[in-house]
């Protein structure tokens, strides 16, 4: 016997389609056995900070 689903469909579409709301294009999905969700993303351009921390 398998063990409980600890996560929904509806749960992995609701993820996906937040990230995608934001500006996150969903590449895959990750789904732990505890029902992690962890979705990676895509992306062209290289993200740079806004400013140098200098400590």
């Amino acid at each position: 016997m398998g063990a409980a689903q600890t996560f929904k469909k509806s749960d992995v579409e609701r993820a996906i389609k937040a990230a995608n709301d934001a500006g996150f294009p969903v590449d895959s999905v990750e789904i732990t056995k505890e029902g992690t969700i962890r979705l990676l993303t895509k992306r062209d351009e290289k993200v740079e900070p806004d400013q140098d921390f200098d400590f």
